[in-house]
């Protein structure tokens, strides 16, 4: 009998935990910026700081990637699958603004 009442206090922990989980979410799936680290060093900040001028800190997660194969043209950053390239503030802000208006 204190098998049963374990496993199913058991279950209940982790269904418990699951339901915890789900609730958080829309914060864990946080779409990726990724900057490369290798061909511009510097727009990683610019980057960080555009996304928390325009409000999406929690909507969008920056980080540093390795070479993103297009060095000739720096700034490069991958978005949602698209590689871009020559990456200026301005130009991320309308890439953002653009993705995320109306949401």
């Amino acid at each position: 009998m204190r098998k049963v009442w374990l496993l199913f206090i058991l279950a209940l922990a982790l269904a418990a935990g699951t339901l915890a989980t789900s609730a958080a979410g829309p914060a864990l799936a946080a779409d990726k910026l990724l900057v490369c680290g290798i061909c511009d060093k510097s727009f990683y900040e610019t980057a960080v700081k555009v996304v928390q001028e325009m409000g999406l800190a929690d909507r969008v997660t920056v980080k540093k990637s390795s070479c993103l194969g297009a060095c000739s043209q720096p700034p490069v950053v991958e978005f949602k699958g698209t590689l871009y390239t020559s990456m200026t503030a301005e130009k991320l802000k309308a890439l953002l603004a653009k993705t995320y208006s109306g949401s």
